[in-house]
């Protein structure tokens, strides 16, 4: 989900393969999903995507309108595909560090176009927080709808979005003895959204977030210079353990290599 080594894609084109296929999205076949959806959906679910996409999600309105989510975690991907009934694809991306390294990955992906995507950009819009990505909705949508004020955020809403977020552009790693110890960091080069999740969260949840640290600078392919920051968390048997404990709920965290490290901890209480 996350490096820490920055990758420039320098792929051309992509070739997608099909992995499970949906029916092209009609205007007919788009009542009935938004009617079920809207129907369907609750804040929590709102709250869930909207961690993943302002960490690998996206939105474009270039030659037409698209939010995707990329990942080489098919798991997520598959729901994504599932729950908005979109076909899902994989493509081998070849990537190259800023020293020069070449890698070579599938990348898992499922994208929604359209009236779709103007549907799904709206209804998560409320719970994205990263300002950049608010500004690609608005700019898929036309408009620029109301962004949930953190203070109507409930403890279970923003449980949802740090689990998934950290599900992408998170870590979770667990030490002592017994593994009885857990840290977690955020990455990200938006050191400004990093302080709005930890306050966030560290006011709903009871302190997650101990700090924010600035990790490396780099170059990217076009000589851009950024730096990259981490929000640094830490759970024990007497810290934060409720939070972890909480991730494990059903329909929370949807990354089973992550969610296994979680549930270990938890185990060692």
């Amino acid at each position: 989900a996350y490096s820490e080594e920055p990758m420039e894609n320098i792929t051309g084109e992509k070739e997608m393969t099909v992995i499970i296929k949906y029916p092209v999205a009609t205007k007919e076949r788009n009542k009935v999903f938004f009617e079920k959806k809207d129907q369907e959906f609750t804040n929590l679910d709102r709250a869930k995507w909207g961690g993943w996409f302002d960490t690998d999600g996206s939105f474009s309105n270039l030659d037409q309108k698209i939010a995707k989510l990329s990942l080489v975690d098919r798991q997520p991907i598959e729901l994504f595909s599932k729950t908005f009934e979109t076909s899902l694809t994989n493509y081998l991306n070849k990537t190259i560090t800023p020293e020069g390294v070449k890698h070579e990955i599938i990348v898992y992906q499922a994208a929604v176009r359209g009236k779709k995507a103007e549907w799904l950009a709206k209804t998560v819009y409320p719970y994205l927080i990263k300002e950049e990505k608010k500004d690609y909705a608005a700019k898929l949508l036309g408009y620029r709808p109301e962004s949930k004020d953190f203070e109507d955020w409930t403890p279970e809403e923003v449980r949802n979005y740090i689990a998934t977020a950290l599900e992408g552009d998170g870590y979770y790693g667990l030490f002592g003895k017994h593994r009885n110890y857990i840290q977690v960091f955020l990455y990200s080069r938006h050191v400004q959204y990093l302080s709005d999740v930890k306050t966030l969260v560290n006011d709903k949840l009871g302190g997650l977030f101990s700090g924010i640290s600035e990790r490396r600078s780099y170059k990217t392919k076009k000589g851009e210079e950024r730096t990259m920051y981490r929000a640094n968390g830490y759970g024990s048997s007497k810290l934060n353990f409720g939070i972890f404990q909480s991730f494990l709920e059903e329909n929370v965290m949807t990354l089973d290599r992550k969610k296994q490290r979680v549930q270990e901890f938890v185990n060692y209480k």
